[in-house]
C-alpha cells in the first residue's frame, strides 16, 4: 500500500530523498557487520566509504538483473512494473488504486472478480509473458472496467482473493489508516514519525525533540571541561548561546 497521492505518468517522482534514505541503510547495516568483524578480528577497524550514486545502482534490483543479463535497458513506465502485468496503479471514478496480479492464477482471479472473465481467456492475455508483450491493450481494458467504480469497492472486492487492490492514499489518509498505528509520536509538541521496526511488540526508540538554540550549550561545554563560570562569561559576551 502506497502512501503519496501520485501522477501516474512516466513523469512520476519521489517527492522525497530516497537515495540518502537508502544510503543510510546501506551504512547501518555495513556499520553492524564492521563491528562484528572487529569482533573476530582482534579489533582491526574497517574505512567504510558510501556513494549516492552507487548506492542508486545497487536500488535498481530486478531492473539492472535484466539489463545486466539480458541486455534489456529499463523504460519509463510511470508506475508499472516492468516484467510483471497488471502490477501499477490505476485511476478510479474518485481516486487511485495499485493492482497486483504476480502470476496466472491471480491475473485469472482478478478478470473474475472484476466481471471480465474474457481478459483471461484471451490468447493475447493468457500467460504473464504475453501480457507484458501486449501491456498496452490489457492495460486499456483494465483501465475502462477500474474508472467504472470507486477506491472503496475494488478494495473490498479483492478481499478473500490472491491479487492484491490496494488504494493510493494521501499522507493525511496513510497516517491516519490502518497500519499506522503508534506511528507518531509527540515530544515537546513537535510531532516525528516514530521507528517502523518494532522489538518484541515494541517500540524500544527514545525520542527527543530537536534541541532549541542554545539548550545544551552548558551540558556540551562542561563535558569539555569549561566550569559553569566559564560557561557564563562566554554567553555575556556573546561567543555562545
Amino acid at each position: 500500500r502506497t502512501s503519496l497521492t501520485p501522477v501516474l505518468t512516466a513523469n512520476s517522482l519521489a517527492t522525497f530523498a530516497i537515495t540518502d534514505i537508502c544510503a543510510g541503510l546501506y551504512l547501518l547495516s555495513s556499520v553492524s557487520a564492521a563491528l562484528f568483524d572487529r569482533e573476530r578480528n582482534g579489533g582491526q577497524g574497517t574505512f567504510l566509504d558510501v556513494s549516492m550514486y552507487r548506492v542508486q545502482l545497487g536500488c535498481l534490483v530486478n531492473v539492472a538483473s535484466n539489463y545486466l543479463n539480458s541486455g534489456l535497458v529499463g523504460k519509463a513506465l510511470g508506475s508499472a512494473h516492468p516484467s510483471i502485468v497488471p502490477y501499477q496503479g490505476f485511476t478510479t471514478s474518485d481516486g487511485f488504486i495499485v493492482v497486483a496480479a504476480n502470476n496466472d492464477h491471480q491475473f485469472w482471479e482478478l478478470s473474475e472478480a472484476v466481471g471480465w472473465p474474457w481478459l483471461a481467456s484471451n490468447p493475447m492475455f493468457s500467460t504473464n509473458e504475453l501480457r507484458v508483450e501486449n501491456r498496452a491493450a490489457l492495460i486499456g481494458h483494465l483501465s475502462e472496467r477500474f474508472e467504472e467504480e470507486g477506491t472503496e469497492y475494488w478494495v473490498k472486492l479483492s478481499e478473500g482473493y490472491s491479487f492484491s487492490i490496494s488504494p493510493v492514499n494521501s499522507v493525511k489518509e496513510a497516517f491516519e489508516g490502518p497500519g499506522s498505528e503508534g506511528m507518531v509520536v509527540d515530544e515537546g509538541g513537535v510531532r516525528m514519525v516514530a521507528h517502523p521496526v518494532r522489538w518484541q511488540g515494541e517500540d524500544p526508540a527514545g525520542y527527543r525533540a530537536p534541541p532549541e538554540l542554545g539548550e545544551h550549550t552548558r551540558e556540551v561545554l562542561g563535558e569539555l571541561g569549561y566550569s559553569d563560570g566559564q560557561v557564563l562569561d562566554m554567553q555575556r559576551d556573546g561567543v555562545v548561546q
